[in-house]
């Protein structure tokens, strides 16, 4: 139940867009792969000691006895979160939000499409590029890890972690989808679909400071990703992937069926 050409043309048309934020994280994950080098890890833990308040808001918190623990402390507090969610807020205003406002969607509901197949089309194209993002981003990974350590990343857990981590975006996917099939005003997309993720970043970032800001964290959706269960090979994270999926469930159809029925400025 989808377009072709519309979900070709998607692609086609973010595909720079995808090797630019995989050029950025894949900098990252060489240089933190790099670093687990004991001869260079040391600088890490001194930066945990001297900024310690930055570094527990980042979620840059921990000793690492592997290479997947060194990798899930340094990149899976920020990088990993932060960049794909940028990504998908981009995609967000590319396929959906900028169509509006440029008429584009007038155009494309001209054709013999129904509303449903063309913002189904569109849901479609979000989450495959969030998806080969992370594929390329999880495929780096596994080579920096064999070519600078060989045999010393947990192959198996590393899928699982990175397997959390997509479920985690496709439900961030899911809201900014819903966000941009709400409302038809820029401006409005930019509150509800941009401000919620970045005050669900916040309230993690404070939640991960503890004390009195902990309480922060069970407000933000970022903190449904297991990360540090998955590393310790414990299953007490499955409620939250089930949350997740839940959440995916839910976005996805509501959005879809928002824009069928909703006036559009044409």
């Amino acid at each position: 139940m989808i377009s072709l050409p519309l979900f070709k043309r998607s692609l086609f048309s973010s595909w720079k867009l995808l090797l630019i934020f995989f050029a950025l994280i894949a900098m990252y994950t060489a240089v933190i792969v790099y670093m687990y080098d004991p001869a260079l890890a040391h600088m890490l833990n001194d930066y945990q000691q001297a900024l310690s308040g930055f570094m527990s808001a980042m979620g840059m918190t921990g000793a690492a006895t592997n290479l997947l623990e060194f990798m899930h402390i340094y990149l899976y507090g920020f990088i990993m979160l932060v960049f794909p969610a940028a990504f998908t807020v981009v995609l967000a205003v590319r396929f959906i939000v900028r169509c509006n406002d440029s008429g584009a969607m007038a155009c494309l509901l001209a054709t013999p499409n129904s509303r449903m197949k063309l913002i189904v089309t569109l849901a479609a194209s979000m989450l495959l590029c969030i998806t080969l993002l992370l594929g390329l981003a999880t495929a780096l990974g596994i080579f920096c890890g064999w070519a600078m350590f060989p045999g010393e990343l947990d192959i198996g857990r590393y899928l699982a972690l990175n397997g959390a981590l997509l479920l985690l975006h496709w439900a961030l996917c899911a809201f900014i989808f819903f966000a941009a099939c709400v409302f038809h005003e820029t401006k409005w997309f930019y509150l509800a679909g941009v401000g919620l993720p970045v005050l669900f970043f916040l309230f993690n970032m404070l939640g991960n400071m503890g004390g009195d800001l902990a309480w922060l964290r069970a407000l933000s959706l970022f903190s449904l990703f297991p990360g540090a269960s998955i590393v310790a090979g414990t299953a007490d994270g499955l409620w939250k992937l089930a949350v997740l999926g839940g959440v995916c469930l839910l976005f996805f159809p509501l959005g879809a069926l928002w824009f069928k029925k909703k006036d559009l400025p044409l």
